[in-house]
């Protein structure tokens, strides 16, 4: 796990011992499952709705296609609602897959220009040594970042969250 300062400061700010459940406004998009395609993996629910771009390696091609706009699923408590799909389909990733590891889950935060809202911006690759989606130095981004690479990592993030209330 990795996360900026930015987004510690974000977590911080989330209630304490809130517990969400994303299954049910989640649902069309984990129950489509995952698909492998091209050496790439995919929420099949996200594929059937954005083109493959030109240019971009396997890594960006995944970062392009598996993007969604939390808020739009979720109007509060938007973090934890990042959170709880990303152990959702890491889970479902193992089901697909047969492993734990191999899939890299990211969730960044920034400011909706010209508006008090933020956008939460969640994101899924393959880890892939020499094709990665976020700079090495996460202190660099302007927005609040957090690369996961596990539910052990969500785990983390959650205990962590229950400590502090």
């Amino acid at each position: 796990m990795r996360a900026n300062e930015r987004m510690l400061r974000a977590l911080a700010r989330v209630p304490a011992r809130t517990v969400l459940h994303v299954a049910r406004r989640f649902a069309p998009v984990l129950d489509a499952g995952i698909v492998d395609e091209g050496g790439c993996t995919y929420l099949a629910y996200c594929r059937t709705r954005v083109a493959l771009p030109a240019g971009l390696d396997e890594t960006g091609r995944e970062c392009w296609v598996n993007s969604l706009h939390v808020e739009d699923w979720y109007r509060t408590h938007v973090l934890l609602a990042a959170l709880g799909f990303s152990d959702a389909v890491f889970a479902l990733w193992e089901q697909h897959h047969g492993r734990r590891d191999g899939l890299v889950c990211l969730i960044s935060k920034n400011r909706v220009a010209g508006s008090a809202r933020h956008a939460v911006v969640w994101k899924m690759h393959r880890h892939r040594p020499g094709q990665d989606w976020l700079a090495p130095d996460l202190s660099g981004y302007d927005d609040a970042v957090l690369e996961l690479t596990s539910r052990n990592d969500i785990a983390l993030v959650k205990a962590q969250l229950c400590l502090r209330g």
